[in-house]
């Protein structure tokens, strides 16, 4: 398994839509950062959950997390979404940020061999950032 991030962006980001429908916001206020997009959380869980068991689950469930949020934070402002014009800097601050979450939590979500597998991304990206 390729550790690199650059590597697992590019697999990640063939699991979603080339493009995302962000139109159709549910209890939006244009004063409030409080909204839902219809249907993108569903989207994500269904695409977590093809890596429920294996080996990088903890790595591409983080990384479609961090995907979800940059796709949710931008839902505010446009109405359609390419993945491909989405900032890898950005998914990568919030990708790392939940892998760091669920590595140091005080209730870890994933089992000792999947925290080391977080432990290896972060030594193999230690010194390349995108």
């Amino acid at each position: 398994m390729n550790l690199k991030f650059d590597a697992l962006l590019a697999r990640a980001l063939q699991d979603w839509p080339s493009e995302i429908d962000l139109s159709q916001l549910e209890n939006y206020d244009p004063e409030s950062s409080r909204y839902a997009i219809k249907g993108l959380y569903e989207r994500e869980v269904e695409i977590d959950e093809r890596y429920f068991g294996t080996a990088e689950e903890i790595l591409m469930r983080n990384l479609h997390s961090g995907i979800y949020t940059v796709l949710h934070s931008i839902g505010a402002y446009v109405t359609h979404a390419r993945l491909a014009d989405l900032r890898p800097d950005t998914i990568r601050v919030k990708f790392e940020k939940h892998l760091r979450d669920c590595m140091d939590g005080p209730d870890p979500t994933f089992p000792p061999e999947d925290i080391q597998v977080g432990e290896q991304y972060f030594a193999a990206n230690q010194s390349s950032k995108t």
